[in-house]
């Protein structure tokens, strides 16, 4: 009996320091991705844009995380082993920290960091030297009148009128000129003296703050930029106001030149056409914080953010970084940016259960980082056992780090090609080439993509390698008829609106595929009763996504966008994460570029007039920010962590928390990282054309085509006067973007169809999706190569050798990824030795 109870008391002991140790684990695992979403955040602008080295995000498999992954299951974890046995990490808490992580993957890279500051700031440089930025002086000129008798009329009429704003400005006018102004009416103001004595009166009106002061009558149409104005005079009026009794303060006082743009404004409304509308600059439809504070000193303040601070060699601290300069815009844009990230990871959390477990979707990225992870009792997975994984990984890591070093010693080493140059080939490829083949006739082999076509349905795979050389074959015929598909992702060119097209129709399948569970999931987040059976913590993420979902939409009403066009936005920019993150999912499409903006979607939905050009300048600049660069999109990551985390059977609600917190964390750390980096060696050393020109320039360039369309037109005042929903009611759709729109949406619609209806059909609708950007260019050669050794192996192998071969997939792929983290941390050593930043070596595309 004495035995007995000796045995269960040590078996009771056991178990309590079992548990103890899995609680340890478990704090470990929560920390170590918290830890690595510090360190990410911190280090990779630094290395993408100072060292110039293989991105550490830049796409959906980022290195940071997957290579980390590597090292840590190779070296780290068996090390805590060394420790205690028990320390070692299992599978599921390794995989909530790589979970926890990729949270914080879409902050520091090309997904947000990489042109967060320089979109906020460069405009200002930009506009110093492009006069056409300004705008019209306030100051009025003989010229801009265009009517005569009826100004003169206009203001002789208000003389005898009391208390409309119009009377108080004529009742401001030199006596003498009121007592002209009916003789001046009835010849006509042909007298160059009455003329010169009108404009004389009116600009020294420019200058009067008392009537920047006075309200337009109910019934006026103030133009965008004016009602701007306003509400700029009004809170200079109210912050002087309270800091009346601090004489050491100093007031953002309203600038005599806004007063004076303000007064224009105002009587361009008030004497309607006879007098020429002066053209707003590019800042005056722009609330102030939506871009970097410059009023401290417009001239030196883009100038030292684009030369940097330091001089020499000298080191800056956190202190010299001028914070109050990008105090008010980080106000705005953080909360912004947060709000719509969590938009996207309650919808992730939505969609997850959906894909995962419904439409059993393969989820490549994550099934290759599943491989890795440690077994029930930390030790190495049964891949790395596997003969074959060293015999694909080796191989790849020895070419790559050969490459490298050749960038380092070229007199010594041999450079292993990896591309090739198919270039003269096409001139037995006339059609092809004209369409733009030229893009993909130096393809470069890439493992990574090759080793998940091979986890892929054929159809799929396939499709994403021939899909890109369809369309620039289909490109060429198309321009042998005159029809050239070109134009950028800002406005409503034919590309554009079939890259939309796609994605729409893509998006109205998935809603249909899923239409049941989404309903469920939609009835029960409103406390409704619904006959599907819905998890909680889904149900609460439906909750999250319509409370933050309206907060956005808040957000962008109080910097002047209609609610109706913010809510509009916002279903466009959920549809390019949705589609994203489900050809991540089903396709492992890792590396991928939507090429169109959810604002020019709005612009040719609605037409020019329509929509807008202020409304479209907004979104624009919103765009700038969320849209421009989806490759590094929140949802994405965010679906990947939870696949991951769900196959470790790792708790979804909390790894959601956690991934939260790292979000916030990422956000502390990466802003004062990239500003650092930035005043230190200036932006224009650490940016390139991308983030220091096209973002910054284009938004507005696109705006100022709209407003010139609109002024050719004759329309201008008409689109100023339209809002809500009378947008919808003057639309006036750009008939070639919704010709083209429509030609994929149909396209998607149609191949899915036949998908479904024929086990033949060799076509993935994800074929439109991926039309001619540089991305899909990029891996289609690849995937194609994936497939074909995909096809051979199960032809002439059969599916006992697919699945053996399986390892060496894997291998190629870590291979690959492992050759991308060595130069990271080579280079690192190398600056902090030197001070100078290494060759630039890069072995997944930028």
């Amino acid at each position: 009996m004495r035995a007995a109870r000796a045995e269960v008391r040590l078996k009771l002991d056991r178990r309590v320091e079992q548990d103890h140790l899995v609680t340890i684990r478990g704090v470990i695992s929560v920390a170590l991705g918290l830890l690595a979403a510090v360190v990410i955040c911190a280090i990779t602008f630094f290395n993408d844009m100072v060292m110039k080295g293989t991105s550490l995000i830049g796409n959906y498999l980022p290195v940071a995380v997957f290579g980390g992954l590597l090292l840590f299951v190779l070296l780290a974890n068996p090390l805590l082993g060394l420790i205690h046995k028990r320390l070692r990490l299992r599978g599921r808490e390794v995989a909530v920290a790589v979970a926890i992580a990729l949270f914080a993957c879409y902050i520091p890279g090309r997904g947000l960091m990489h042109y967060f500051s320089t979109a906020l700031m460069m405009p200002h440089h930009i506009g110093q030297n492009a006069a056409d930025w300004q705008g019209g002086p306030a100051q009025i000129e003989r010229d801009d009148v265009r009517d005569w008798p009826a100004l003169a009329a206009k203001l002789r009429d208000a003389t005898g009128q009391q208390g409309t704003p119009l009377a108080d400005a004529a009742g401001r006018l030199d006596p003498k000129l009121r007592a002209r102004l009916s003789g001046a009416v009835k010849a006509g103001a042909d007298s160059s003296e009455d003329k010169g004595a009108i404009v004389e009166s009116l600009n020294a009106l420019l200058k009067d703050k008392d009537l920047a002061r006075s309200d337009p009558p109910p019934e006026a149409v103030l133009p965008d930029y004016v009602k701007l104005l306003r509400e700029r005079a009004a809170e200079a009026d109210a912050e002087e106001e309270a800091q009346k009794p601090d004489a050491e303060r100093k007031p953002n006082a309203f600038s005599d030149k806004d007063v004076a743009k303000l007064n224009r404004g105002l009587l361009e409304v008030w004497v309607g056409e006879s007098l020429r509308r002066r053209r707003p600059s590019y800042f005056d439809e722009i609330p102030p914080r939506m871009l970097a504070d410059i009023s401290s000193d417009p001239e030196e303040v883009p100038k030292k953010f684009v030369g940097g601070l330091a001089e020499g060699d000298e080191r800056i601290s956190l202190n010299e970084i001028p914070w109050h300069v990008w105090t008010r815009t980080l106000l705005f844009w953080v909360p912004l940016v947060l709000t719509v990230s969590i938009v996207s990871i309650a919808l992730a959390v939505i969609v997850h259960r959906q894909w995962s477990s419904h439409e059993h979707l393969p989820y490549p990225t994550i099934e290759f980082a599943r491989s890795l992870l440690p077994d029930e009792g930390g030790g190495l997975s049964s891949v790395f056992r596997n003969r074959l994984f060293w015999i694909g990984a080796i191989p790849v890591l020895l070419i790559h780090l050969n490459n490298y070093v050749y960038v380092w010693r070229p007199d010594i080493f041999i450079q292993v090609k990896t591309s090739f140059n198919f270039t003269p080939m096409l001139k037995l490829f006339t059609t092809f080439a004209r369409g733009g083949g030229g893009a993909v006739a130096s393809p470069t082999i890439y493992l990574v993509p090759l080793g998940i076509a091979y986890f892929l349905a054929s159809d799929v795979s396939f499709s994403l390698g021939i899909g890109t050389y369809l369309f620039f074959y289909v490109s060429g015929i198309l321009t042998g008829y005159g029809v050239a598909l070109s134009g950028g992702m800002w406005d409503t060119s034919d590309r554009a609106s079939l890259h939309a097209g796609a994605y729409f129709g893509l998006f109205v399948c998935l809603l249909y595929t899923g239409r049941y569970y989404y309903l469920s999931t939609l009835r029960r987040g409103l406390f409704l009763p619904a006959r599907g059976e819905v998890e909680p913590h889904v149900v609460w993420a439906a909750r999250v996504f319509f409370v933050f979902a309206a907060l956005f939409v808040v957000q962008l009403i109080a910097v002047g966008v209609d609610w109706q066009m913010a809510l509009l936005y916002l279903l466009a920019l959920l549809v390019i994460y949705v589609v994203i993150s489900r050809l991540l999912a089903e396709a492992g499409v890792f590396f991928i570029h939507a090429y169109f903006l959810p604002c020019a979607v709005l612009w040719g939905a609605l037409g020019a007039e329509a929509a807008g050009p202020t409304q479209l300048l907004l979104l624009g600049l919103v765009s700038a920010l969320l849209a421009i660069d989806p490759r590094e999109a929140m949802m994405p990551f965010a679906l990947s962590s939870l696949k991951l985390a769900d196959d470790a059977k790792a708790r979804l609600g909390r790894v959601a928390r956690w991934g939260v917190v790292a979000l916030v964390l990422g956000f502390a750390v990466a802003i004062p990282a990239t500003l650092y980096w930035q005043y230190q060696r200036g932006a224009a050393q650490t940016g390139d054309g991308w983030t220091l020109n096209a973002v910054p320039w284009s938004t507005f360039v696109s705006r100022q085509a709209v407003r010139n369309k609109l002024e050719g037109q004759g329309r201008m005042r008409t689109a100023e006067a339209i809002s809500g929903w009378e947008r919808f009611s003057s639309a006036s759709p750009e008939r070639r973007a919704v010709v083209a729109f429509g030609i994929t949406f149909g396209g998607v619609l149609l191949f899915a169809f036949l998908r479904r209806r024929f086990a033949w059909w060799p076509l993935h609708p994800i074929l439109f999706v991926l039309l001619g950007t540089y991305q899909s260019n990029t891996l289609a050669f690849s995937f194609l190569l994936g497939w074909l050794v995909k096809v051979l192996v199960a032809k002439y192998g059969g599916s006992k050798i697919y699945v053996r071969l399986k390892p060496l997939m894997i291998g190629l792929i870590a291979g690959e990824i492992l050759a991308a983290v060595i130069p990271v941390v080579v280079g690192a050593v190398y600056y902090f030795v030197t001070g100078e930043p290494p060759k630039s070596f890069r072995v997944l595309p930028m």
